[in-house]
């Protein structure tokens, strides 16, 4: 069997069985059999994060899941189940969902058979098992840096790994984490690799997908404060609007409270004209902007002159980007450091 990326926060014994069973729910660990290889996905990342490549017959070791990509598939986590019955594989790291939906240039992903829900002397076997408890941090320990979109796709990912690298070569200790998304470690390793000391995500919290999160802002809260460094950069996957629920992190000023900047990676002028309006109502500034829309001084020009904001391509000026981010954080911390003098003196 092939135990797939979303189980790899689980330690699994030898002595679990797979039985067959009738209830399901979002993050139970699941047997199944590929039924249809996929053109395009290929390959499952395992739980070390190597890949391997799928064939019809293999039994893979996934987790129950939703997905809602704009430029993906769209399916959902099953409430029930019967043996033998066709689901899909939803992403490369192992999410096993309900089909629902798909982009015309990928179409139906691969399906697998059902064969057997993994269940131990404890019961189903299930991400929660490994999820670390919920902690509200008080605010003022470290500041955060807030990589946010307008869609997947965007440049997010690489943006964040490149403030990863000019931020440890200036001499901080970077704590990095994925807090919006599909379960998989294909990211948190492009951060690892960029020099981040420690990496976490929503798998952390027991989630598959933050679409089954009702709530986002408590595994942001819990993973912010569990991770090592002195400055922390998160990437929120997904857009600010969507199915990921990026909004409700957005929206809670606990845990907005140590973001000392936001970097808005967008795909296009339009897009980051709309998220400035978003974020605008949310009482959100962004420090800069970044992504597929600035990828040159068509976009970074009239970004600038329309809004406002500094734009920098974090890819190809990663210096000039985090320069802009230094100043945020530069800021954040002097005003903590008056806050809390005149905290000081006041009692």
């Amino acid at each position: 069997m092939i135990f797939s990326s979303s189980t790899s926060r689980l330690a699994i014994h030898e002595s679990a069985r797979i039985e067959a069973r009738c209830d399901a729910r979002a993050g139970d660990v699941v047997v199944a059999e590929v039924l249809t290889e996929h053109a395009t996905y290929r390959h499952l990342e395992c739980a070390d994060g190597s890949m391997a490549e799928l064939h019809v017959g293999d039994r893979i070791v996934g987790t129950l899941g939703s997905r809602q990509a704009l430029r993906g598939f769209v399916g959902s986590a099953p409430t029930e189940l019967t043996e033998g019955e066709t689901l899909s594989l939803l992403n490369m790291g192992g999410v096993i969902g309900r089909f629902i939906d798909s982009t015309s240039s990928l179409g139906a992903p691969a399906t697998v058979r059902y064969i057997g829900t993994i269940v131990d002397e404890a019961g189903v076997v299930s991400l929660g098992r490994a999820a670390k408890p919920v902690r509200h941090p008080s605010a003022g320990s470290r500041p955060v840096v807030l990589a946010i979109g307008t869609c997947m796709h965007v440049g997010k990912t690489t943006t964040m790994a490149k403030l990863i690298e000019a931020a440890t070569a200036a001499g901080f200790s970077v704590g990095a984490a994925k807090l919006a998304g599909v379960a998989a470690l294909k990211d948190l390793t492009e951060f690892t690799n960029a020099g981040a000391v420690d990496v976490k995500s929503f798998l952390d919290c027991g989630l598959p997908s933050t679409v089954d999160a009702d709530d986002l802002a408590p595994v942001f809260e819990t993973v912010v404060d569990s991770l090592e460094g002195d400055l922390v950069i998160v990437e929120l996957g997904d857009g600010i609007v969507g199915h990921y629920h990026v909004e409700t992190v957005l929206r809670n000023a606990a845990a907005m409270a140590d973001v000392a900047a936001v970097v808005l990676c967008a795909g296009d002028i339009v897009g980051a004209y709309g998220a400035k309006h978003c974020l605008d109502a949310m009482g959100i500034g962004i420090t800069a902007i970044s992504g597929l829309a600035t990828e040159n001084v068509a976009g970074t020009a009239v970004i600038e002159s329309w809004l406002g904001v500094p734009a920098v391509n974090g890819v190809k000026n990663p210096d000039q980007l985090f320069s802009i981010v230094r100043e945020a954080i530069d800021g954040w911390t002097a005003t903590r450091a008056a806050a809390a003098v005149a905290g000081g003196e006041s009692a």
